[in-house]
């Protein structure tokens, strides 16, 4: 019972120091791996040779505008008091999952993202993941455009049939007119004058 007690205090200790040394800027992988196996307790896994590492990875690829995308901060260390923490271009998003949720990205969300795992021994940062959002806008121009362009002539071109529809509509109730006035004969005058 003692020593149970001792190898606790002693890895409070040994988590209390680490912590401390632990700098709030993560730069490369500096956890420290004596201080992992003390906190752990595992005797049978030789952290000594153990190579630390994350990264992130995407639910998507290429992404489009409007897409829904999630990051997750992949990494191979035990199991722990762990704490995540996203960048943007080297600036703190202030998301603090192992996933990050975008819904509907827009192409200004562009920019080099990766995340951070914190322990008590210290820190290891993922490589930069590079989100190059598609930008759709310019298509939809296009086509907007297009359409348009396209309405605008199908209705001159129905106009001009319709125009010329009248036209001869026209000149086929002036011929009869002109026919009926042949065929009624001279008019008459009215007495008197």
């Amino acid at each position: 019972m003692i020593r149970t007690v001792r190898d606790l205090l002693l890895g409070l200790l040994v988590a209390c120091v680490c912590s401390s040394s632990a700098t709030d800027e993560c730069k490369g992988c500096n956890i420290d791996r004596g201080c992992y196996q003390g906190i752990i307790n595992i005797t049978i896994f030789n952290f000594t040779e153990y190579d630390f590492k994350s990264e992130v990875n995407s639910s998507k690829e290429p992404i489009n505008e409007g897409d829904k995308v999630t990051l997750e901060c992949s990494h191979n260390i035990p199991d722990g008091n762990l704490n995540y923490t996203w960048y943007k271009d080297d600036t703190q998003t202030g998301h603090h999952d192992k996933t990050y949720f975008m819904e509907k990205v827009l192409s200004g969300q562009n920019g080099n993202y990766k995340c951070c795992v914190s322990t008590p021994c210290g820190s290891c940062e993922s490589k930069v993941f590079n989100i190059n959002i598609k930008n759709n806008s310019i298509l939809i121009l296009v086509v907007c455009g297009v359409s348009a362009l396209a309405l605008v002539l199908i209705m001159g071109v129905a106009m001009k049939i319709k125009l010329k529809k009248d036209q001869a509509q026209h000149k086929e109730r002036m011929r009869q007119r002109q026919q009926d006035a042949h065929n009624a004969g001279p008019i008459p005058l009215p007495r008197g004058y």
